[in-house]
């Protein structure tokens, strides 16, 4: 029962992370007064973007107590059906760069999960 609540409690702790830094990325591009388009100002949020979806696998693989690489691994199949969608979705409104750095994003995403998981805690 104790292992189940706290594994609930992390992954509610991993998607408020996952919101938490994407909200802090773009609060950061407001005070560091970037312009609100152009390549530069993608770059940035494409790395914010990565760095959000970076913390819940890394919660996940460090802190759950039952199956890590297995829940770890769930997380980033959900993170990058998500990228898929969007990419699908809303790729034509952004540059190929953006798109493919997304996607390639979550390849190196999941080797960090896997590797993050594999570290005796």
């Amino acid at each position: 029962m104790r292992t189940g609540a706290v594994s609930l409690l992390l992954w509610l702790a991993a998607a408020a992370a996952f919101a938490a830094i994407n909200i802090a990325g773009g609060v950061l591009a407001v005070w560091l007064r970037l312009p609100s388009g152009g390549n530069a100002r993608l770059g940035w949020d494409l790395a914010w973007t990565v760095a959000a979806a970076a913390t819940p696998l890394w919660i996940a693989a460090r802190w759950l107590p039952i199956a890590a690489r297995a829940q770890a691994g769930l997380i980033w199949a959900l993170l990058t059906a998500m990228a898929i969608w969007a990419v699908a979705t809303l790729g034509k409104d952004f540059p190929l760069w953006f798109n493919a750095g997304l996607l390639a994003a979550q390849a190196a995403l999941g080797w960090l999960a896997w590797r993050w998981s594999r570290r005796p805690r």
